[in-house]
């Protein structure tokens, strides 16, 4: 991964690293604290994967050495459901189809809630 080796290069040894990735299950939807529909993250979650694997790999190597880790929820507030409908449609996941146009009509705000994980990384 070529961030990955600029960031770790870049790093002098001793130095930190953060690693903050998304992590299952799926990301939901609520409409007034109420789930109403879930994204689907695969698409993300399988470039994720591919992530942590070469994090890990360089941690196997000696060369980073994990320091702490979190996992906490992240919120992400939307004004509306065309705006999230837009938001979504513009990364690597996607909504299931039949919920696109129910969003897309609502005219309240919308959270969506998903897990992430932070790692706080020693360079070796």
């Amino acid at each position: 991964m070529n961030a990955l080796s600029t960031m770790v290069e870049a790093a002098r040894p001793g130095g930190h690293v953060l690693d903050l990735q998304v992590i299952r299950p799926d990301p939901y939807i609520e409409l007034d604290g109420r789930v109403i529909a879930r994204i689907d993250g695969t698409g993300l979650f399988a470039w994720a994967d591919a992530a942590a694997a070469a994090i890990a790999a360089r941690i196997a190597a000696g060369d980073l050495a994990e320091e702490a880790t979190d996992d906490h929820e992240v919120r992400k507030h939307y004004t509306d459901g065309a705006e999230l409908v837009d938001d979504v449609a513009q990364s690597k996941r996607s909504l299931p189809e039949q919920a696109v146009p129910t969003l897309r009509r609502l005219l309240r705000p919308l959270v969506v809630r998903e897990r992430c994980r932070t790692r706080l990384l020693r360079v070796g």
